[in-house]
């Protein structure tokens, strides 16, 4: 049970890991950029997103810039005002121009589902927590333009458009881009499983966890691995 939705924008930037200070894009935008995607327009801890393809739909090309940004967070807890000419610096940008994509993902429930909730669930339908109340829900959501929160390309100022489409928006024109190995790409910074004896009501958030995986773009598509293959890297049992 799959679902595909369509994404563009202006620019994008899936920053690196390994770039410690300036900001170096991915050539195409992860598995987790896109989950987070997809989870702006509806998140439950009833159920998981998997990844399964990425259709690039548009010419890979980067642009560099550069920014003013403070060094500095604010408490959400305790905020003081950032004065920012005291606290700015400058760095360099290497994002991704006029992007689009087409995200082909599945839903899987998490041993949360059925779990009782604490106090009524009103934004999500009644019933039994099944694949087809959750897809339902993401279909009439997205219909609508509606998300929890604006959807963004790796940062918040590079906000993301979105449709529904279908599996036939997952064909790219021939020679659009070149067939090529991307490398190592960033999977997810989080461990995916759910656990089953959290409390009612109460999910615990998940320690941060890096995976990786051999990434290949081949005919316009990223076929992204399980996440039942990739977890390997964390030694758990699979």
């Amino acid at each position: 049970m799959t679902i595909h939705l369509r994404t563009w924008g202006d620019l994008a930037c899936f920053t690196r890991p390994e770039m410690k200070v300036e900001r170096v894009s991915y050539a195409v935008i992860t598995p987790s950029a896109a989950r987070g995607l997809l989870e702006a327009i509806l998140y439950k801890p009833q159920f998981r997103w998997h990844i399964r393809r990425i259709a690039v739909k548009k010419p890979i090309r980067f642009l560099a810039f550069r920014r003013n940004e403070v060094k500095s967070r604010l408490s959400p807890r305790k905020p003081e005002p950032l004065l920012a000419d005291d606290d700015r610096t400058q760095r360099n940008t290497l994002a991704l121009r006029d992007v689009e994509y087409v995200i082909e993902a599945s839903l899987h429930l998490t041993p949360l589902a059925g779990q009782p909730r604490r106090g009524p669930a009103n934004d999500e339908d009644h019933g039994d927590d099944t694949l087809v109340k959750y897809l339902a829900m993401f279909q009439r959501r997205a219909e609508k333009g509606q998300c929890f929160a604006q959807p963004c390309f790796g940062c918040r100022e590079f906000p993301a458009h979105f449709e529904l489409a279908d599996e036939s928006a997952m064909c790219v024109p021939p020679g659009l881009n070149p067939d090529t190995d991307l490398g190592l790409m960033l999977y997810d910074v989080f461990n995916l499983d759910v656990a089953k004896d959290q409390p009612p009501g109460k999910v615990e958030k998940p320690a941060p966890r890096i995976t990786f995986f051999p990434a290949k773009l081949k005919d316009g598509v990223v076929n992204v691995p399980a996440w039942a293959e990739v977890k390997k890297q964390l030694e758990t049992k699979v």
